[in-house]
């Protein structure tokens, strides 16, 4: 990763958020921000060589874990792309093996693990409800939306609505009719 991914990232993020920029009071304010903020810089910092590196990576591995205990939040490094939105911090444990997509809304009490050595891989633009518990080597379509308290352990195609326990599809509409307006739509820009 350079410079300019990391910083493509840490915008995405924000525009995940419906925020144009990083202001030092969001640390208060949004710490589900910030902690992405600190994702990000381990995420950059663990890229790069040398000595200066690993500290700097080390210090800000060291305040990830302490902010993740405070916030409930636990996303390993590498694991999400760009435009992250975490709805707001609550008890969020992602697998370091799991791999999600761009511009996903996670809600809390959401559990993404690992089941017989699989580990999910969620497409773009995915919405994730509170309670979800997403396992196993399965596979989620891009714009998929998982009901709150689901329960999935099989794969789904895109654009469909999922919920249940085990989850099931219910209706085949995608995440742009339930995401956040400021996200930007998922089938415009697969057209570019």
């Amino acid at each position: 990763m350079n410079y300019d991914d990391y910083q493509l990232l840490l915008k995405m993020d924000l525009a995940a958020h419906n925020l144009e920029r990083w202001h030092f009071l969001s640390v208060f304010r949004k710490p589900e921000v910030y902690y992405q903020r600190l994702l990000r810089r381990v995420e950059y910092w663990n890229s790069k060589t040398g000595r200066l590196a690993r500290v700097i990576a080390t210090l800000s591995k060291f305040r990830l874990q302490r902010l993740s205990v405070r916030t409930g939040l636990s996303f390993p490094p590498g694991v999400a792309a760009g435009g992250l939105s975490i709805a707001h911090y609550g008890s969020i444990v992602v697998n370091s093996r799991a791999q999600i997509g761009k511009f996903c809304r996670i809600h809390s009490a959401t559990n993404i693990g690992v089941a017989n050595g699989g580990v999910p891989t969620i497409g773009d633009y995915v919405y994730i409800g509170p309670g979800a518990v997403i396992y196993g080597d399965i596979r989620i379509g891009d714009g998929v939306v998982i009901g709150a308290n689901s329960v999935v352990n099989k794969s789904f195609p895109p654009g469909v609505t999922i919920a249940g326990s085990p989850a099931r599809v219910i209706a085949a509409r995608d995440s742009s009719t339930i995401m956040p307006m400021w996200f930007p739509n998922y089938k415009a820009s697969s057209k570019s």
